[in-house]
């Protein structure tokens, strides 16, 4: 953080969020990697943060996104009872909403991604390492050894490496706690490479090695939510980004091999009946369902009774379930960021998330005309973290998506800089050349 360039922290950032999740260095305040790495961030930029902030005042959109996530962190801090003021405030906005800041600082215009792109592609070839591994052991080893002496909250005295072994539907962890992260994680590289394919900063060969990785991790995770996000995310960055005629085409093709697939090949039925399973009332497939979901909701209005507004404080649910003290009946994984948003912060809570995620999709929406690739890269990345979240709930969904949706936010702004810094300059050429024109109409006369 302190010898490199400043492109260079953000895929560090990235980096972090990708393969250290589970990494604590004992000995130092603030151990976990993913803490170390943007307080490093911070203070190698310490003599540029007067700057830095006066861009966030330039850019009062970015204000108002970081004032709403003060608000948000600031109404957890003062409800709970479960929780410090201190971490709560650590927690939510240091480690967790001004990633969005530290990437909108790091980067430039698009060519300052390469070095994201380099890091990025030799993590997610890490990361399908570590996951052949886990897929042929069916034991996480390396998550064994991060995270030794913890054990599931789930299965009792099971190792959070082995928590799916003897399951009926086994799980590649890779390098994380949750499975569902590692699918997640591997959707989010696949759209970044797919974008920087079409914008020509990288060849085939490298979007191949992608490709071929991250759906390992997509197919291997066992998450139907993961299988859906990257589905609609990668056709939803195409629909956006690209004419419609081109689009129809594509898609009549993708139906097509899809039903070839469907009724040709055993493994593909299975997989999509798994998927359809969720919609089903007696559910064959193990997992969630649809019912559960319900349960979950009806569950997650009886506990805020009387507490409807701010919920019932951050950490209420872990608490809760740690102690055994009966809170938590019905609510099983709590499998919906709303569900928690609800339980934990209330209508207040829950409004803010909205509007928080819903000004940044405003801020694509507005800018899809001038910036057509780039907005659909941020807007697939933002749908992804949606259908993720809503889905089976944050995990450790929220830091690596607001890093990108950081690095997205600022190319567009830079893009848009240069376009004025570029407009401004030929009118001063113009004007000189009138100016000029005059000069010699005068001299003729």
């Amino acid at each position: 953080m302190f010898v490199v360039r400043r492109e260079t922290k953000a895929a560090l950032l990235v980096a972090g969020a990708m393969t250290l999740t589970l990494v604590d260095v004992p000995g130092i305040p603030l151990h976990r990697a993913n803490y170390l790495l943007p307080v490093a961030f911070l203070i190698s930029e310490l003599r540029e943060l007067t700057d830095h902030f006066r861009l966030l005042l330039e850019r009062w959109w970015v204000g108002g996104l970081m004032l709403l996530a003060i608000m948000t962190a600031l109404i957890a801090a003062l409800t709970s009872t479960y929780v410090g003021t201190v971490d709560v405030l650590r927690s939510e906005l240091l480690f967790k909403y001004f990633a969005l800041v530290y990437a909108f600082w790091a980067v430039r215009g698009e060519m300052s991604l390469k070095p994201l792109l380099q890091v990025t592609l030799g993590c997610i070839v890490v990361l399908t390492i570590f996951g052949m591994m886990n897929y042929l052991a069916k034991s996480a080893d390396v998550v064994n050894a991060l995270t030794a002496g913890k054990t599931s909250a789930i299965i009792e005295d099971t190792a959070l490496g082995d928590v799916y072994m003897e399951s009926k539907r086994f799980r590649v962890q890779s390098l994380f706690r949750f499975s569902f992260d590692y699918g997640y994680t591997c959707t989010l590289i696949l759209l970044l490479h797919l974008w920087a394919w079409h914008r020509r900063m990288e060849n085939w060969q490298m979007l191949a090695v992608v490709v071929v990785c991250s759906l390992f991790g997509i197919i291997t995770c066992e998450c139907r939510i993961v299988w859906l996000c990257c589905f609609v995310t990668v056709s939803g960055f195409y629909l956006w980004s690209f004419p419609l005629s081109r689009n129809v085409i594509a898609g009549i093709f993708v139906i097509y091999l899809f039903l070839f697939s469907y009724t040709s090949i055993p493994v593909v039925q299975k997989k999509v009946d798994m998927v359809t399973d969720v919609f089903k009332k007696n559910s064959q497939t193990g997992g969630s369902s649809m019912d559960m979901r319900m349960n979950q909701m009806a569950m997650t209005l009886k506990y805020i009774d009387g507490y409807e507004l701010t919920g019932r404080g951050r950490g209420y649910f872990r608490n809760s379930r740690t102690n055994e003290t009966g809170k938590t009946e019905g609510l099983q994984g709590l499998e919906s960021v709303i569900f928690q948003q609800l339980l934990e912060r209330g209508i207040i809570g829950l409004v803010l998330w909205m509007a928080f995620y819903s000004w940044i999709g405003i801020v694509f929406l507005r800018n899809r005309k001038q910036h057509r690739l780039l907005t659909g890269l941020g807007m697939a990345i933002l749908a992804d973290y949606l259908l993720f979240a809503i889905g089976t709930g944050e995990l450790g969904s929220a830091y690596p998506t607001l890093l990108m949706l950081g690095i997205v936010l600022k190319a567009i702004e830079y893009k848009k800089d240069t376009s004025n810094l570029a407009m401004f300059l030929l009118i001063i050429i113009y004007a000189q050349n009138k100016t000029t024109d005059i000069g010699h109409s005068d001299t003729s006369l």
